[in-house]
C-alpha cells in the first residue's frame, strides 16, 4: 500500500493517516474522563488524609487537655478518692479517644480504599485505549523489539519506542512458535563439510532450515538480528542484517560459530534476495499483532515521570498531536482544498481511493476537552489550517 498527499505527492509515513488521526482524536477524548477522574480521586485522598489527621490532633489535644484539667482540679486538696476518680477518668477518656481515632482511620481506610480502586480502574482502562494506538500509531519513535524463546515455546519479551521525551514499553508474547517454512516456505543454507568415502574433500552442503523455529529476534531501527534452530536446540542459524544497505551476515553453528558470509566461495552461493525476504518476512511478522496472545502496555513515561500514575497524559499527548499536525498542515498544501485533510491510498494492484477529514470534526472533537483540548489544537496548528 501507498499513502499519498492529494497531489499524488508520498506521505512521509507509511500509515493510514487518516485512521490514525481518527483513533487519535478518538483516543485523546476518552481518557480525558478517566485521567480527571485519577486527578479528583487523588485530590480527594490528600483532603481526606489532612482531615484525618486533624481530627487525630484535636483528639489528642482534648486528651491532653482533660488529663492537664483534672491535675490541676486536685493539685492542692486531692484526697485519696479523689485521686481513685481522677485515674479512672483519665483512663476512660484515653480508651474513648483511643477508640475514636481507630474509628477515624478505618473510616479513612474504607475511603481510600474506595478512592484507590477507582485510581487503579482509571489506569487500567486508560491503558486498555492507549494500548493499541502507541506500538504504531505515533510517528517517528526510535524503536527495540526484543524477543527470545526457550525450550521450542512461544516468542515472548518486549517492544520499546521513544520519542522527543515520551517512552512507551509493551510486554509481548505470541500464540504460537513461527516456524521458517511458515514465513517463507522452503529455505536452504549453505555450509561446509566433508564428502567422500576414502579421501575426505571441503564440500558445501545445503543445509534445509524450512522446520527451524524462530527462536530470537533483536529489531532496532537500525538492524535486525533472528535466531533459528531446529526442534533440539542445534543446529543454530543466525541471520544479521542492516536496513539502509540490506548488506546481511549469516552465522552457523553455536559453540563455535561459523561466519558463512566471510568465506566468498560460500556467499556466491548464498541468494541475498531470499535472505532479505525472509528478514522483512520476520519483521512482518514480530509487528502482526494478531500473531500475539499477548501485547500488553507496560509502562508510559514522559521525561522520565510515569504518565498515567502522575496524570501527564496531556503533556504527552502533545507530542504525537505536534507530529500529525505537520502531515496535516502539508495535507492542506499538496490539497485542493482548504477546510478538510485529503489523502490517497493506492493499492498493490494500483487501485487508488481516497479519504477525508473535515477540519471541523478536528476542531468539534478537541473542543469537548476544554482547556486541555485548547492546548492540544495549538500544538497541532489547528488555527493555522483553517
Amino acid at each position: 500500500m501507498k499513502y499519498l498527499y492529494q497531489d499524488s505527492v508520498e506521505l512521509p509515513v507509511e500509515r493510514d493517516f487518516i485512521l490514525d488521526l481518527t483513533d487519535l482524536l478518538k483516543l485523546t477524548v476518552a481518557v480525558y474522563p478517566l485521567e480527571n477522574g485519577i486527578i479528583s480521586a487523588n485530590k480527594e485522598i490528600e483532603s481526606e488524609s489532612l482531615a484525618k489527621d486533624r481530627k487525630v490532633a484535636r483528639l489528642e489535644a482534648f486528651e491532653s487537655g482533660v488529663g492537664m484539667q483534672l491535675g490541676e482540679m486536685i493539685a492542692d486538696d486531692a484526697t485519696y478518692e479523689m485521686r481513685i476518680c481522677k485515674d479512672a477518668t483519665s483512663e476512660a477518656c484515653t480508651t474513648c479517644a483511643d477508640q475514636q481515632k481507630v474509628k477515624i482511620e478505618s473510616d479513612f481506610d474504607v475511603s481510600f480504599n474506595d478512592l484507590i480502586g477507582k485510581i487503579d480502574h482509571n489506569s487500567e482502562e486508560m491503558r486498555k485505549i492507549l494500548s493499541p494506538f502507541l506500538e504504531s500509531g505515533v510517528y517517528g519513535t526510535r524503536q527495540r523489539y526484543s524477543l527470545t524463546s526457550e525450550g521450542g515455546s512461544t516468542l515472548r519479551g518486549e517492544f520499546e519506542a521513544e520519542v522527543d521525551g515520551l517512552s512507551f514499553a509493551y510486554e509481548l508474547e505470541f500464540k504460537e512458535p513461527v516456524l521458517v517454512k511458515q514465513l517463507v516456505g522452503v529455505f536452504s543454507v549453505p555450509i561446509p563439510g566433508k564428502s567422500g568415502i576414502f579421501r575426505k574433500e571441503d564440500v558445501l552442503k545445503m543445509l534445509d532450515i524450512s522446520n527451524h523455529r524462530l527462536v530470537g529476534v533483536e529489531y532496532t531501527d537500525e538492524h535486525i538480528i533472528a535466531e533459528f534452530k531446529d526442534r533440539k536446540g542445534e543446529k543454530a542459524v543466525r541471520i544479521e542484517m542492516q536496513h539502509a544497505t540490506n548488506n546481511y551476515s549469516v552465522v552457523y553453528g553455536d559453540a563455535e560459530p561459523i561466519n558463512l558470509t566471510k568465506d566468498e566461495s560460500i556467499l556466491e552461493v548464498i541468494d541475498s534476495a531470499e535472505v532479505t525476504y525472509l528478514m522483512q518476512e520476520v519483521i512482518s511478522c514480530i509487528r502482526d499483532t494478531p500473531k500475539r496472545r499477548v501485547s500488553m502496555l507496560k509502562a508510559m513515561t514522559f521525561d522520565g515521570v510515569n504518565v498515567i500514575e502522575e496524570s501527564i497524559i496531556f503533556d504527552s499527548l502533545k507530542v504525537v498531536f505536534a507530529k500529525y499536525g505537520k502531515i496535516a498542515s502539508e495535507c492542506i498544501a499538496h490539497g485542493a482544498t482548504k477546510d478538510e485533510l485529503v489523502v490517497k491510498i493506492e493499492s498493490d494492484s494500483g487501485a487508488r481511493s481516497e479519504k477525508y477529514m473535515p477540519i471541523s470534526t478536528i476542531e468539534s472533537c478537541l473542543s469537548e476537552i476544554g482547556e486541555k483540548g485548547i492546548e492540544l489544537a495549538g500544538v497541532f496548528g489547528l488555527d493555522s489550517l483553517k
